[in-house]
Parts: C-alpha cells; structure tokens; sequence
C-alpha cells in the first residue's frame, strides 16, 4: 500500500464516524417508526428523506459540535459517539419541529398526544 491509494489509514476515522452517523439515523427511524419491531422497513421517499436528514445532521451538526466545544483531542470512536446522539436527537427535534407547525396549521393537541402515544407504544412493544 502506497501513500496514494484512496483508501488508507487516513480514511479510518471519518469511516468510523460515518457509521456512527448511519447507526444513529437507523436508531432513530427505528424510534420513529419507521422501522417496526420486527425490524421491517417500508422505504418511501419521506423514510429516504428522514435518513438523509439524521445523518446530514450527524455529520454536520456533530462536526461542528466537536470543533465548537474543541473535543478533537478525543479519540475517533469518541467523536463517533457525539455523532451518533446527534443522528438521534437530531431527528427528534426535527420531529418536534414538525409537530410544532402541524399544531400551528390547526391539529388539536389531542390528536397530537394520541399520534406521540400510538408512536411509544409502537416502540415499546
């Protein structure tokens, strides 16, 4: 292996957040529902985007995070870590966001809460 192959050592850490960030988005859409508790999964252009969304969010959001906060001293399965909760809550609160403006458009709070409880109950099953 020379100094010029594309993948080398030096690649090993993005790679290693890179799978962080798609366990994390996995993890969410299995929060979401989206993938059920016998771990099918039903794609759709919304799952697509949900997906692209976590792990955009990991990537950039826990980069950012890291350099922010100046934890690069940490190991790479560290920052791994960071990016892995941001694929999780990262989706959460766009979920949140979401629901804020449905209640906004005119949803009755009610249908809210029952539509949050019918997601717990999917997940805790």
């Amino acid at each position: 292996m020379g100094m010029n192959d594309p993948i080398s050592i030096k690649g090993l850490p993005w790679f290693i957040k890179i799978i962080a960030a798609v366990i994390g988005a996995i993890l969410a859409l299995t929060l979401s529902g989206d993938i059920d508790t016998e771990g099918r999964i039903k794609i759709t252009k919304g799952l697509i985007i949900k997906f692209s969304f976590s792990v955009s969010i990991s990537l950039y959001g826990g980069a950012a995070f890291i350099e922010y906060f100046k934890l690069t001293h940490y190991s790479h399965p560290a920052q791994g870590v960071v990016m892995l909760f941001f694929a999780v809550f990262g989706l959460l609160f766009v979920g949140i966001f979401y629901q804020s403006i449905r209640l906004l458009e005119g949803k009755k709070p009610s249908e809210l809460i029952t539509e949050i409880k019918a997601a717990f109950a999917a997940m805790f099953k």
